[in-house]
């Protein structure tokens, strides 16, 4: 991919269309759980209610249950995917999100089980216990597993584990079934917005009749075909940043890939487009534009290596929270911010928390959003105000997240819902 002519040229207002549609926007009535999983890409999950969220946006009326029988019925799966983080995954790509995973923890992991002295052989040797006590007892947490293996399978790594962030070597041995599809993860309470899980025998190998390449590009070129088609356009650094692997290698992996080169107005980078994902270029709302309350981390921003794209030049100017860190970020910088956003009129349009206190979901358009746009973010806020007070209970992004961060949020939510009044 050296300096390559452009098949394509798109207004940004064009591309933000591709964005949008390729993300399932607007939805299709009748479209099962899975298929938008399949078309829209990995779902992050942090502990909190945005997995639903994100699902809920594109399957408009979903209720927990809905998802929650997704996963149940192995549909799709929580697993450590791109970059080691823990993802929502459609069945059809659990075996090579699981492949790439342990391909990238690889090398970390021998570096710290040699500095711990794990020894060869030990942790195969404490998989066949685990795989037998598991047998035995049922799904078991972590810790109730360490208590139900027999005496003397596992032992303390001591002052040295404890140094490197390693006190014993069940969790590698763990991680090792799960990398090879003989343990799964349950959620311990049967729901999503949590990060406690149960190990399971899995009733099906996900790897059983599934072949994959040993060359690790031939495995980056799976997951940039899972990325473009989700995206619709991207760019190379951007699959590089997505998937966690350097340049080289996600340059070497998309020229496998099938790719169409899509220049962009105004945007330095090229951008790339699947072959077979060409009808997208001509993707056509009518009277009927998309409107959705995002999640927080939606792939829609973070296919996209944030929010600059999808926002007018005039709003990157909007001070916001940065994820993580607490800094606060100007909008067209930030990468990751902990502000969930608004998609209307092709782009995204505002901000929007929801407040638990008054058990409602407090949005802020940007300035210049029509009435009828106004009207139905109101109808989409009760909505979902709605699904978060009776089917969940609660609005925390992720496992940290407390109520008093929503306040801080829904506080900064109408903070710029005053800046645009005054406007």
């Amino acid at each position: 991919m050296n300096a390559p002519k452009p098949a394509f040229r798109l207004s940004l207002e064009e591309a933000r269309r591709v964005f949008v549609t390729a993300q399932g926007f607007p939805d299709h009535p009748g479209r099962s759980i899975a298929t938008v999983l399949e078309e829209t890409g990995f779902v992050r999950t942090l502990g909190g209610v945005d997995v639903y969220l994100a699902v809920r946006a594109r399957v408009p009326g979903m209720r927990r249950a809905d998802l929650d029988a997704v996963v149940a019925a192995g549909e799709a799966q929580i697993i450590p995917a791109v970059r080691g983080c823990m993802y929502l995954v459609p069945r059809r790509d659990v075996p090579l999100s699981l492949r790439v995973a342990e391909m990238l923890t690889r090398t970390r992991d021998e570096r710290e089980h040699a500095k711990v002295g794990i020894r060869p052989g030990e942790l195969e040797e404490i998989g066949d216990a685990v795989l037998q006590t598991l047998g035995e007892r049922g799904p078991l947490t972590t810790d109730a597993l360490r208590k139900a293996l027999p005496e003397g399978t596992v032992r303390s790594l001591g002052e040295v584990g404890k140094k490197v962030g390693v006190s014993s070597p069940l969790p590698a041995a763990v991680r090792r079934l799960e990398f090879s599809g003989r343990v799964a993860r349950a959620v311990e309470s049967q729901r999503l917005d949590s990060e406690r899980y149960l190990w399971r025998i899995t009733e099906r190998n996900p790897f059983d009749g599934v072949t994959l390449s040993s060359d690790p590009i031939d495995l980056y070129a799976g997951l940039a075909r899972i990325f473009f088609h989700s995206a619709g356009l991207g760019t190379q650094k951007d699959f590089a940043g997505w998937a966690g692997i350097p340049q080289r290698d996600a340059k070497a992996a998309m020229e496998r890939a099938d790719l169409v080169p899509v220049a962009v107005d105004h945007l330095p980078e090229m951008h790339y487009l699947l072959h077979e994902r060409r009808a997208l270029l001509d993707s056509s709302w009518g009277a009927s534009q998309p409107v959705a309350l995002l999640s927080f981390e939606d792939n829609l921003l973070a296919l996209h290596g944030g929010p600059a794209l999808l926002v007018d030049k005039a709003h990157h100017a909007t001070p916001v929270p940065e994820w993580a860190t607490g800094k606060t970020v100007l909008l067209g910088e930030a990468k990751h911010m902990s502000m969930r956003s608004v998609m209307a009129e092709g782009k995204i349009a505002g901000f929007w928390e929801y407040d638990p206190d008054t058990r409602a979901v407090v949005t802020a358009g940007f300035a210049g959003l029509s009435k009828v746009t106004h009207a139905r973010l109101d109808a989409m806020a009760e909505d979902v105000a709605h699904f978060l007070t009776e089917d969940l209970g609660h609005g925390r992004s992720f496992s940290l997240d407390t109520d008093d961060d929503l306040r801080a949020r829904s506080a900064q939510v109408r903070a710029v819902a005053t800046v645009v009044q005054r406007r």
